[in-house]
Order: structure tokens, then sequence, then C-alpha cells
């Protein structure tokens, strides 16, 4: 089925507003409160040691350079030495409880995405490309990561520094304090439009990453075709556009993030100007001493410096709000396909598989897929679905396992409508093989036992055997042990369709969905595979999507679809008596192959 018709609404739903998202992105926080409520205090410590130095400048020059006061200039170093003692160790201890706050966020939401991820539907996969989705997993987390450690910890910790200078100022003298702190409104507006900015360059920078990540994904795992069609260069070209977009966002960032410095350097060069000339004036005058001068603008030096850095924090925090909104997105979007709400648990297969006047479209809008079938099957029946491409076969026996709902009409086994059953019960009762084998990175044996690893090697070593895949395994290097490679890619087409048989195979379920299973092998590996399925389908209700129609002549039934609906259905035999669209089929393929009408 071509990826075209797969697309379903999967708008946004949910508050992405800012409130919202700093309330779930407290909600994330929360359960590591005991770890951020010692951080916090480090971070008070830590900005009242700023607010210390910067009150320490007036009695080192009145006390110790101008009145000289012997007390004092033994007293103060072991202040100073003690004070920063203070500053390594509550730095320390705020860094590394907020990074372990930082690093346990992102673990946490990493398993909550991906377990989200393995609830979606099939149809959700099919419309969002597989780039994008592990861009959210490892990039937008751990930019939401930076937030939730550095970000947090700089903003409180530059924001209390903030505090304690500017007490320190109104200490010294509140009528230069007011003097000094015109510019204060002009810096927030700044760091508010540059956020504001730099909010909207990372939401497209991570749209960007899904798309280059997509592009990976696909160029990668797609080299066979790549090479064979001498696509390297355009392939290359094509990286190189997505790479120059992502430069061209990410210079357009650090042209803001390098106007932004300068910007409140000149705020800070302006109320510095407005300091000096108040400032002097009174020491000029006598009204102020010049230890309480400098004690003055060191803290106001020292209060525009991190008023500066929330610049920098601010747009690092818009970073992370983009970042969780494209999470919550994700987090937000429940599945098409739900068990439904009794819950039940699907009895053992034992009489008929059902189609009930089924429809069915994937998307709204679209023309119907499948148009009125009705069908029953019986237990223990081979069921073979034969028509041209786009005739509705696969997405007839997509709707069995609840890969898709029904549009109208029912799917029932046994008389139970299969929506009203858990899907994990009813998936129980069905093993697949299809044409595209999906193999993991991992030994023989975990990718045969996948779904059950509590299988013994016996039972292992009867499936590959059954499989007709037991041979070519022990002549492995490390037997059941050797690790496949991705994709089952160190394996022959042949050898991959074994081993998915045997995984068929060892799950033992009633219901087997063969879905062209042997149309991609070669002759030799056709037979091996065929003997194997014969062995798999051996008392178990099969419906069987075949290309090579001399695959299925011994079935019981053959169903022939037309544009998603059932023109003729019978045996092998009946139906090419009736000389209609199966024996069209079968004629064409006679003459392809060059072979005997009867096969």
């Amino acid at each position: 089925m071509k990826s075209a018709h797969l697309q379903v609404d999967r708008s946004p739903v949910g508050d992405y507003s800012n409130q919202n998202l700093y309330m779930r992105f407290i909600g994330l926080v929360w359960p590591y409160r005991w770890y951020l409520v010692p951080a916090f205090v480090c971070m008070l410590i830590l900005a009242a040691t700023n607010g210390a130095i910067a009150y320490l400048v007036q009695p080192i020059l009145d006390k110790v350079f101008i009145e000289q006061d012997r007390v004092m200039l033994t007293s103060l170093p072991l202040i100073v030495i003690a004070l920063f003692s203070v500053r390594g160790v509550v730095y320390f201890t705020q860094y590394y409880l907020m990074e372990m706050v930082g690093q346990r966020v992102v673990r946490n939401l990493q398993v909550k995405l991906y377990n989200h991820l393995m609830e979606m539907d099939l149809g959700y996969f099919h419309a969002h490309a597989t780039g994008g989705i592990v861009s959210r997993i490892t990039y937008d987390v751990n930019l939401l990561k930076n937030s939730a450690s550095t970000v947090v910890a700089n903003l409180l910790r530059e924001g209390f520094t903030v505090i304690f200078l500017i007490g320190v100022l109104f200490y010294r003298d509140w009528q230069m304090a007011v003097v000094s702190l015109v510019g204060l409104p002009l810096a927030g507006t700044m760091i508010y439009l540059f956020g504001r900015r730099m909010r909207k360059l990372s939401l497209v920078r991570q749209e960007l990453m899904g798309g280059i990540t997509a592009h990976l994904d696909e160029s990668i795992s797609g080299q066979r075709i790549v090479k064979a069609f001498g696509m390297e260069r355009y392939e290359s070209a094509r990286f190189r556009r997505l790479s120059k977009t992502i430069l061209t966002n990410n210079l357009r960032a650090a042209k803001v993030r390098a106007f932004s410095s300068p910007s409140m350097d000149m705020i800070a060069g302006f109320a510095v100007s407005a300091v000096i000339l108040y400032g002097g004036q009174a020491v000029v005058a006598g009204t102020t001493t010049t230890g309480t001068f400098f004690s003055f603008i060191t803290a106001l030096l020292m209060a525009y410096d991190p008023i500066k850095s929330l610049t920098i924090i601010n747009n690092q925090l818009q970073e992370s709000l983009a970042a969780a909104r494209r999470i919550f997105t994700v987090l937000d979007q429940e599945p098409a396909i739900q068990d439904g709400a009794e819950r039940l648990i699907l009895p053992p297969f034992r009489e008929t598989l059902t189609f009930e006047q089924v429809r069915f479209r994937y998307q709204e809008g679209l023309p119907d897929v499948l148009d009125g079938i009705d069908l029953t099957i019986r237990a223990g029946e081979r069921v073979a679905l034969v028509g041209h491409s786009g005739s509705g076969k696969t997405s007839l026996v997509n709707l069995v396992p609840r890969f898709f709902d029904v549009t109208s009409g029912a799917v029932r086994i046994d008389g139970v409508d299969i929506r009203t059953v858990t899907q994990r019960s009813l998936r129980a009762q069905m093993a697949i093989v299809t044409q595209d084998v999906i193999l993991f990175n991992d030994t023989v044996r975990n990718n045969i036992a996948y779904g059950d690893r509590s299988r013994t090697m016996d039972e292992l070593r009867a499936a590959a055997r059954a499989a007709n895949a037991l041979e070519f395994i022990e002549a492995m290097p490390d037997g059941f042990d050797t690790v496949i490679g991705d994709r089952g890619v160190r394996l022959s087409g042949g050898q991959r369709q074994r081993l998915s048989i045997a995984r068929s195979l060892l799950k033992n379920a009633p219901i087997l969905i063969l879905d062209e299973a042997t149309s991609a092998l070669d002759t030799e590996s056709e037979r091996a595979v065929q003997e194997a399925l014969e062995r798999l389908m051996e008392g178990r209700t099969s419906l069987i999507i075949a290309h090579r129609l001399s695959t299925i002549q011994n079935v019981d039934r053959i169903i022939v679809l037309r544009n998603g609906r059932i023109v003729e259905q019978g045996s092998h035999a009946e139906l090419l008596a009736l000389d209609g669209e199966y024996a069209r089929f079968h004629l064409l393929q006679f003459q392809e192959q060059g072979g005997s009408r009867d096969g």
C-alpha cells in the first residue's frame, strides 16, 4: 500500500501556551523536588556571596587603604578566603544536583515518549517520517534537558544574584541606585523580544532536524537502491541543501545571540556613566566616601553581568519551550486504535472469522478501499486473497489484527466484535509472515524467540528445523548466537524469510496471515520457504495474499478482489472453470512463465 493513502488527521491537540508549557515542565521536575530544594539553597548562598563581594569593596578601600586599619588588614583576607571556599562548595553542589535532575528528566521523558509511541496505531507511523520521530526522542528531549538543568539553574542563580546586588545598591545609596536602574525596563523589553525571536527560530530548526534525520534514515537504510541507481551524488546534494537550510537558521539564531550581548552592554554603559556622573559629584562634595562609591559601582557592574546572562538564558529557555511543545504534541496524541471500554479478553479461536458488511477508508474524504465485504472463514480453513495491486487484499488482512479499524461494519471472531477485546489478547492469536521481513539487529536466537523469550533451546531448534532454517543457522560462526545485522542484512532473502517463519511457528497462533511471503524469492529459496509455510499452515486458519498463483492452488478457497469488492470465490478448479477474473490472472501468469495452464 502506498504511503500516500495512509495519511491520517494528526493535528495538535491541547493547550500549548507558555503558561501551560511551564506548568507541564514543572510537572516533569516535581518528582525530584527533594534534589531541587538543596540546590536552590546553594544558589541562594552563591548569590549572597556575590553580594558580599561587592559589599566588601567599601571596607577594603576605606578601612585598609585609606584609614590603614591593621585589624581589618589581617581579618579581611581570611574573610575573602572563606567566602570563595563557600562559593566553590555550593557551586559544585547545586551544579551536580541540577544536572542529576536534568539527566533523570531526560531519561524518564524519553522512556515515556517511547512507551507512548509503542502504543500508537500503525496509521500514525505511516503518517510520520521515522527521522522526525527519532528527532523528537533525541534532539528535542535533550533540548528540554538543557532547560531542566542548566537553564533553570542559571536562571535562578543569576536572578538571585541580581536581587542581592540590587539590595547592596540600595543599602549603599538608594538615590544613586534609582539612577543606576533607569535602563532596567529597556533591558527587560530586549530580553523579551530576543526570546520570542529565538523561540520561532528554534521551532523551525527542530522541524529541520527532523527532516535531516529522516533523510539520513532513508538514504543510509536504502543504500542498495542508491548505489544501484547511481544516486550517490543526488543524495549528497539533497543532504547539502538540507544542511544549508539548517546553517541559515543557525546563523540567524547566532545573529540574535550576538546582538543580545552588546545591546545589554550599551544599556549598562549608559547606566554606569550616569552613576559615575552622579556618584563622582557626591564624592567631590564629601557626601559619600570613595569606598562607598566603589562598592556601589562594583555591585552595579556585577549586577549587569547576570542581567546580560538572563538574555542568553531566556533564549535557551525559549528553545526548550519550542522543544517541549513538539514533545507534548506527540504525548497528547491519542492512538486511533484503543482497547474497548470493557477490556474483554478474547477466548481462544474455535469457529469462524467473519467480515460483516465491512467498509474501510484510510482517511475521511478518500474513497473506500474496501466496499461492503461479507466473508466468513471457518477455523482451520486456508483462504487465499488475489487481485490486482490496490484491490484491497492487504487492507483486508490488516483489519484482522486491528492495525486499522473498519470505517463501518464489523470484524468478528467467534461472533465477538474484535473492537471490544484487548489488542494484546487479539494479536496473541495471530502470527504474520510478510514479504518485507522485519528482523532485528540481534542474535538468531532472540529473533526467533521474539515475543516469548522464555522458550527453551529445544523449542527454538524444533521451530528452526520445521522452518528449514536449522541447517544454515548451525553453519553460522556462532550458530543461534550469531548477530544477523540491521534488519537481517547478513542473511539472504530466503534465510530471512525462514527465520520469520520459525518465529511464527514458535508463537503457535491459531490464525496465520501470509502477505506475499514468497513473491520476492528465487525458485530454490521459494521451494524451501514453501515447504516451511506448508508446515506452518497445518491446523491453522490461514489468510494468504499471493502474487504467484502456483503457490495457492491447494488452498481451500480463493477470494478474488477488485476495487475493494469480492467478485469471485471458490477453489482453484472452480474458478478456472468459471473463466472469469481468476482465470484471466492464471492465463496471464501461464503465458509469462511459459508453463502449463494446470500449473
